[in-house]
């Protein structure tokens, strides 16, 4: 064992002579992941470097929703590789967009891209183009990628609820461009209709867009309050505003629609990604209003990309969405059985040995979280909070269960009742370690 554990540990080292940090990814967190480097992998399960296997309910930030060694997957990519591997444009362009359009329903017209954060701010590009004006709101807890004008900060003025840099932001950054965050965009509180009608009543002609996750799975994976998204689109249509829904976790993963289409409010403009080519290859897409699209039509609006719409990703993504919505949504439908199972054994383990535990969200995207309150806000999500949610992390993880960083739960259709047992067999000595914890930091 000493010698497997320094093999990872030498691995980690040279790896980090070259990577800063170690590590692919970071936010400003106070403290230092330690990267688990992976061998091999099937259906559910992924084996360290050192033998150990793990459950995965991490999937790669959510992305990964087909499962490891999926063979339908798998051979649509082998397939695409052998017959056209790089070219602009191909021949099932026409189907993986045919399948977004029938299943989201703001869908009118789609352009792919391969980043969250690069479909994003294109999505703020044309809701500028389209309205004529320049600002956007955003809510505070909410993520939306990592460029400089839309991540991070918190407002100072209630009345003027522009973002500033703040001391302690675990999203914020130095290197940011000056006043980025202060010249686009207002930060206020989601779940509050008030703020945001008030706001646009003094500020709607400055406004472009609203954007925003319809379920913040970021701020800890809180559901919209009882009619808020639909009195949002009222105020929007109001005040001449797009509404962007940010679906880069929730489309596909809640339902095959998408929450625009469990809540049965449509945006103008969407931005997908993660599970929309089931995670083995990068792809986002931005879709929209055939009216707001058309700029792009008319080159009034510029989209660029090398890899905008590539062969792999288009595959991937028909791929996917053919698995998903097969027999009406099974898949999803067993996925989803499966991952409540585990939610409903986690929380019945963490009673057992007296650990505050409550498990919030959909089920595809869900979160843990070390309280015995459901969060309702995202400004609920304390630091306290957070900091057991990663302790507990940390347990699950050296008791071969992996979750995604922040506390949340990504299962895939390719969960089976093998991996439900797994759980239950190795979930409570995680429980038992972090309320010793929990108790000695009370």
């Amino acid at each position: 064992m000493e010698q497997a554990l320094s093999k990872m540990q030498e691995y980690n080292q040279r790896v980090k002579k070259l990577l800063p940090g170690g590590v692919h990814y970071n936010f400003n967190l106070p403290w230092e992941e330690t990267p688990i480097h992976f061998v091999k992998a099937k259906k559910s399960r992924v084996w360290d470097m050192n033998g150990k296997e793990y459950l995965d309910l991490y999937a790669r930030f959510g992305a990964f929703i087909v499962g490891h060694g999926n063979e339908e997957y798998n051979e649509s990519l082998k397939e695409t590789i052998d017959r056209v591997l790089s070219v602009s444009h191909f021949d099932l362009d026409a189907e993986a967009l045919e399948l977004i359009a029938q299943f989201i329903p703001s869908a009118e017209m789609i352009r792919f891209g391969l980043s969250g954060t690069e479909i994003v701010q294109n999505a703020l590009r044309l809701a500028r183009a389209y309205t004529g004006k320049n600002r956007f709101v955003r809510f505070i807890g909410h993520y939306h990628g990592n460029a400089d004008n839309i991540m991070g900060g918190k407002p100072v003025n209630k009345e003027e609820p522009v973002p500033s840099d703040y001391k302690g932001d675990l999203k914020g950054t130095e290197g940011r461009a000056k006043d980025i965050l202060e010249n686009q965009s207002y930060l206020i509180p989601w779940n509050d209709d008030q703020v945001l009608e008030d706001l646009l009543i003094r500020k709607g002609d400055e406004i472009a867009a609203v954007i925003m996750e319809p379920v913040c799975v970021n701020g800890g994976s809180v559901m919209p309050a009882p009619e808020y998204l639909k009195k949002v689109r009222s105020l929007c249509d109001q005040y001449q505003v797009v509404l962007i829904f940010d679906e880069i976790i929730t489309g596909f993963r809640m339902g095959i629609g998408g929450a625009q289409k469990e809540f049965g409010v449509t945006p103008d403009l969407t931005t997908l990604g993660k599970a929309i080519a089931g995670g083995g290859v990068p792809v986002s897409a931005l879709a929209g209003k055939k009216e707001i699209m058309q700029l792009l039509v008319d080159k009034k609006v510029v989209h660029a990309g090398t890899f905008n719409g590539y062969p792999l990703g288009t595959a991937a993504v028909k791929s996917t969405l053919e698995m998903l919505s097969r027999n009406q949504g099974e898949a999803i439908v067993k996925m989803n059985k499966r991952a409540t199972d585990i939610y409903q054994i986690m929380k019945a383990e963490a009673d057992k040995v007296g650990l505050p535990l409550t498990i919030q969200g959909p089920c595809g995207c869900a979160a843990y979280h070390c309280t015995n309150k459901e969060l309702e806000n995202p400004s609920q999500y304390s630091f306290d909070i957070m900091s057991l949610d990663i302790i507990l992390n940390t347990n699950l993880a050296k008791n071969g269960i992996l979750v995604s960083s922040i506390s949340r739960l990504y299962p895939n259709i390719s969960l089976d009742q093998e991996d439900v047992d797994w759980f239950r067999s190795h979930v409570k000595q995680a429980l038992e370690e972090t309320k010793e914890l929990y108790d000695e930091m009370m």
